[in-house]
């Protein structure tokens, strides 16, 4: 038989797609330290469903040669929570991590072991996102022009108005020392709406 180009075939049926389950709870599987990356690998090789929270941070390392010595900025990624994979409960009744480098066993304590629920899940999730926005791009605490009170620091108990904000997440603060306003470079814990 043969076909020609625009004729019809044959029709496909529509399937409805595998539901993915959702879990209730997570587990915290233990990895060896520096190792939760190689087991988050070897976990997507096997077709095993985990998360690991991470942050990205960019960092300064320095390198040197004879004679010459400079720094490179990079963005370092780094686990939220050290020496943690967290795996759902449909993974975990399966022992998937049996015979994977690096992965210890689930945090016991005793015969009892501790869970994530769903919620606790969405926090670290929002922690994680938290984290990865640059300080810059924060959702800031005070406005420009506002009246505020240092309460951390040897200007404690001073009052004083936003003058800037930094880049680096310190903001100045306009406060009044021996009868003049001198800006002070604080962070936005150390300071409280007056």
């Amino acid at each position: 038989m043969e076909y020609r180009i625009g004729q019809i075939v044959d029709y496909v049926p529509i399937v409805e797609p595998i539901a993915v389950p959702l879990p209730r709870r997570w587990y915290i599987l233990r990895t060896h330290p520096s190792r939760e990356f190689k087991v988050m690998k070897a976990f997507q090789l096997r077709n095993i469903s985990a998360y690991l929270p991470v942050l990205t941070s960019m960092q300064d390392i320095r390198r040197h040669r004879p004679g010459y010595e400079w720094i490179e900025r990079r963005n370092v990624t780094s686990p939220l929570i050290s020496g943690c994979v967290l795996i759902p409960d449909f993974e975990a009744a399966r022992d998937c991590w049996t015979g994977i480098n690096g992965a210890i066993g689930l945090l016991r304590f005793g015969d009892y072991t501790p869970f994530l629920t769903p919620k606790l899940f969405d926090d670290i999730r929002k922690i994680e996102t938290i984290g990865n926005t640059p300080k810059s791009k924060r959702e800031r605490l005070f406005e420009i022009g506002q009246l505020t009170r240092v309460v951390n620091g040897p200007f404690r108990s001073f009052c004083g108005r936003v003058e800037r904000f930094d880049s680096k997440g310190r903001l100045s603060v306009g406060v009044e020392i021996f009868g003049r306003i001198t800006p002070v470079e604080l962070n936005e814990s150390d300071i409280e709406p007056a």
